[in-house]
Formats: C-alpha cells, sequence, structure tokens
C-alpha cells in the first residue's frame, strides 16, 4: 500500500499542467479566430476601384465635351477670317467678326466666325447634318427648354441655345460651347442637358 503513495501524488502533480496546457491552447484559437474575424473582407477591394471610379465619372459628367485649347478672342476682318483655321470643327473658340444672329433657330448654316462669337458669350449651339427631321423638333424642343429670353437679349448675355444645319460636321448632331465640343450619332437628351447645363451662360469658361 505505501509503494502506490507515490504514483497518485504524481497524477496530480501533472494535472494542472495539463489544465493549464488546455486552457492556453482554447486561448489562443480564440484569439486566432478573432483576429480573422476582423480582417478586411476581400470584397472590400472593389468597393475602394469602385468609389474611385466613380469619383471619376463625376468629374466627368461636370466638365462634358472633349476639350479644344483656346486660340483666342481677337476681332479680325472677313478676308483675314477666310485663312484661319481652327482647330475643332465646328470652332470653339478663336479670331471671329462681332456679329449676333436674329434667331435661336436659323435654317441657314452658320459661319465659323459667326458661331464663335455666340460661343464667346457663353452660348451653345447644336448644330446638326441630316435628313432627320424628327431629330431636329426633338433639338429645338431642348433647346427652347433653355431660350428664355429673345434671341436679341439671351444671345447678347450669353443664355441662348441655337440650332443650325451644318454640312461639314462628321457626326449627326454636334455640340458647341467655348473650347468645348460633343458629337452624337442621335439626339440622347441625357448628354445634351448635361452639355447644356455645363456650358450655357459659363462666363468663366468662355473668357478663357
Amino acid at each position: 500500500m505505501a509503494g502506490t503513495q507515490p504514483q497518485k501524488s504524481s497524477l496530480r502533480g501533472k494535472w494542472p499542467l495539463f489544465l493549464v496546457l488546455f486552457i492556453v491552447t482554447i486561448f489562443l484559437f480564440y484569439v486566432g479566430y478573432q483576429k480573422k474575424a476582423h480582417e478586411p473582407k476581400a470584397s472590400s477591394a472593389p468597393q475602394t476601384q469602385t468609389t474611385g471610379h466613380t469619383e471619376t465619372a463625376s468629374s466627368e459628367e461636370s466638365h462634358p465635351g472633349v476639350f479644344y485649347p483656346s486660340q483666342g478672342h481677337d476681332h479680325w476682318d472677313l478676308d483675314k477670317l477666310k485663312s484661319f483655321e481652327y482647330n475643332s470643327n465646328p470652332p470653339t473658340s478663336g479670331p471671329h467678326r462681332e456679329e449676333f444672329i436674329d434667331s435661336y433657330f436659323p435654317e441657314s448654316p452658320l459661319p465659323p466666325y459667326i458661331q464663335v462669337h455666340l460661343l464667346e458669350h457663353g452660348n451653345i449651339l447644336i448644330q446638326y447634318h441630316c435628313s432627320c427631321p424628327d431629330w431636329i423638333a426633338s433639338l429645338k424642343k431642348i433647346a427652347q427648354s433653355f431660350d428664355t429670353y429673345a434671341p436679341s437679349l439671351g444671345l447678347e448675355e450669353g443664355k441662348g441655345v441655337v440650332v443650325a444645319p451644318n454640312p461639314n460636321i462628321t457626326k449627326p448632331i454636334v455640340l458647341t460651347a467655348w473650347t468645348r465640343l460633343l458629337a452624337l450619332d442621335s439626339p440622347d437628351e441625357v448628354p445634351i442637358k448635361g452639355f447644356i447645363s455645363a456650358w450655357l451662360g459659363n462666363i468663366q469658361n468662355a473668357r478663357q
């Protein structure tokens, strides 16, 4: 009987160590689980990219159209203008004659030097090259929603949207503002109104 006593004592001495190891193992497992649970999920990367894309799109929407560097605001006589080459078609800036028109919807094409003068004041031009009476009617309807003044006042103040034919453009519809151009294949109301809203009466842009 006396020989069995040391065995019981040895078992009692090892039992607390087993508990410690067990508790430590459970603790480490719990810590690892919590760390993994709080790590960023894989889906967070696309969210960042989406945010960046949205900001870019917003920036582009606030400055619609292709930018063309300004060619100045000089007033030239007609003979000199005939040999000048504008950097866009239709023109978006450059030398011109100081002439207005008496209608928002002229039936004949506008000379480039008159187009530029209208743009210089902050007006918008919508020009078309197509046999498309329905499209033209749609364009005029959009323009009329912005043309709240008589042409004599609206064009002088840079608050007019002009719709005119232009046989020299390569797209069916082209919108221009000072240093900006938007070409379209159809009278899509959303980009047209977006372009007009961005640049109509934009004196800061027209002074560049």
